[in-house]
C-alpha cells in the first residue's frame, strides 16, 4: 500500500496524493458528500457563522457610537427636587430615572436622597442617573411667591404649612402695587413646617423725583446706556463671552428697583460673542393691555431660517414683554395672546 506522505507525483496537482487532498479539504470545509448527507447541519453552521459576524459588527458599531459621545461630570443632585435635577442634567445630555421612594424626615417630599452614579464621576453623554426620592418627613420646600399677589402668596403659604413672617413694602417699577417683589427664604429652600417666610411687597411706582434702578437683565445694553444718559447716571461696563446673544446685559449693579441718589453709578456685565455682532440683535417689545386677566403670551419669529418660537409665558395686564433676537435676513415677529394672533410686525434692519 502506498504511503500518501511519500507521494511525489505530477507537479500539476500540487505534489500531493489524492488521500492528502481529501484530508486537507475536510479541514477547510464540508465536502459535497457531507453536505448531501447532512444538509441541516451545514445550514446550522452557516447560520451560526452569520450570527457571529452580525454580533461582532453590531458590537463595533455600538462601541463606536458610545465612544463618540462626550465625557461629562455627573452633578450633585442630593437634596434637589426632580425639576431642578432635570435642569442640571439636560444640558449635559444625561437622563434621570426614579428607582425608589424612601421615608426620610430630614428631606422634604420629592427631594433626592441618593444617586447612581455619584456626583463627580465622569460618564458618557446619554447615561441614565438613577435616584432615590424622599417620601417626606419634618421638612419641606419653600414655594414660589415672587410675582404673585399678597393674597395668593398667603394662600400658598397656608397650603404648604408655612406662616407669613415680616412684611415690608417698597416702590417698584417692575411690580404692581400689592404684588410680591422678594421672599426670604428663597424659593426651593428647605425649612420645617410652621416656619415663617418674609415678603417684600410693591407699593407701585415711586413718587415724582424718585429714581429707581430699572431691570436691564437680558435686555440690550444700548437701552441701559440711553436710560443712564437721560437719568444722569454714570455707566461702567465690562464684556464677557457668553452663549447669550451679544450686547445683552448679563448682570447689573444696583439691583432692579434700588433707589438711586445723586451721582449714582450703574455697572453692567455685557455678553459678547465671536459669531454674532451686537448690531444684529433686535428687540421685540409688546405691552399687554390693561384691564385684562392674566394671559398667555407667545412670540414667534419668522426669518430666512424659517419659523421658531422665541417666547412663551403667562403675564399680567399692563406687563411689558421684551425679547432679544438675532434674525437672519428679512424677519417678522408674530405675537399671540391666549392663542390668538394679535399683531404681526416687521423687524427693520
Amino acid at each position: 500500500m502506498t504511503d500518501p506522505t511519500s507521494y511525489s507525483g505530477n507537479p500539476s496537482d500540487g505534489g500531493l496524493p489524492p488521500g492528502r487532498l481529501e484530508s486537507l479539504a475536510s479541514r477547510v470545509g464540508p465536502s459535497a458528500e457531507a453536505v448531501r448527507r447532512h444538509p441541516w447541519a451545514f445550514l446550522a453552521a452557516a447560520f451560526l457563522a452569520a450570527a457571529v459576524s452580525t454580533a461582532l459588527a453590531s458590537y463595533w458599531i455600538i462601541g463606536g457610537l458610545i465612544h463618540s459621545r462626550q465625557a461629562v461630570t455627573v452633578p450633585d443632585l442630593t437634596g434637589k427636587n426632580l425639576e431642578t435635577a432635570l435642569d442640571l442634567l439636560g444640558p449635559l445630555r444625561l437622563s434621570l430615572a426614579k428607582d425608589a421612594v424612601q421615608i426620610d424626615e430630614n428631606f422634604p417630599p420629592g427631594a433626592i436622597l441618593r444617586q447612581v452614579p455619584p456626583a463627580g464621576i465622569q460618564v458618557r453623554e446619554g447615561k441614565v442617573v438613577h435616584v432615590t426620592l424622599s417620601s417626606g418627613g419634618q421638612v419641606l420646600f419653600v414655594p414660589e411667591l415672587t410675582g404673585t399677589t399678597l393674597t395668593e402668596a398667603q394662600n400658598r403659604l397656608r397650603s404648604a404649612g408655612l406662616v407669613l413672617g415680616a412684611m415690608s413694602q417698597a416702590y417698584s417699577t417692575q411690580k404692581e402695587a400689592g404684588w410680591v417683589m422678594e421672599q426670604t427664604p428663597a424659593v426651593g429652600a428647605v425649612i420645617k413646617p410652621g416656619s415663617m417666610v418674609d415678603l417684600k411687597v410693591s407699593k407701585g411706582p415711586p413718587p415724582e423725583g424718585t429714581t429707581l434702578m430699572p431691570d436691564f437683565i437680558n435686555r440690550p445694553f444700548g437701552l441701559a446706556r440711553q436710560w443712564a444718559k437721560d437719568a444722569g447716571v454714570e455707566v461702567t461696563s465690562t464684556e464677557e463671552l457668553s452663549a447669550t446673544l451679544p450686547g445683552l446685559v448679563l448682570s447689573q449693579t444696583p439691583a432692579p428697583d434700588t433707589p438711586l441718589g445723586e451721582k449714582a453709578v450703574a455697572t453692567f456685565l455685557v455678553a459678547k460673542s465671536s459669531s454674532t455682532a451686537a448690531a444684529d440683535v433686535k428687540l421685540i417689545r409688546y405691552e399687554i393691555p390693561g384691564g385684562t386677566e392674566r394671559v398667555q403670551v407667545r412670540i414667534v419669529l419668522r426669518d430666512d431660517d424659517g419659523e421658531k418660537e422665541v417666547y412663551q409665558s403667562q403675564q399680567n395686564a399692563g406687563s411689558i414683554v421684551e425679547v432679544a433676537v438675532a434674525p437672519k435676513g428679512a424677519a417678522r415677529a408674530r405675537i399671540f395672546v391666549d392663542g390668538v394672533l394679535i399683531e404681526e410686525r416687521p423687524l427693520l434692519p
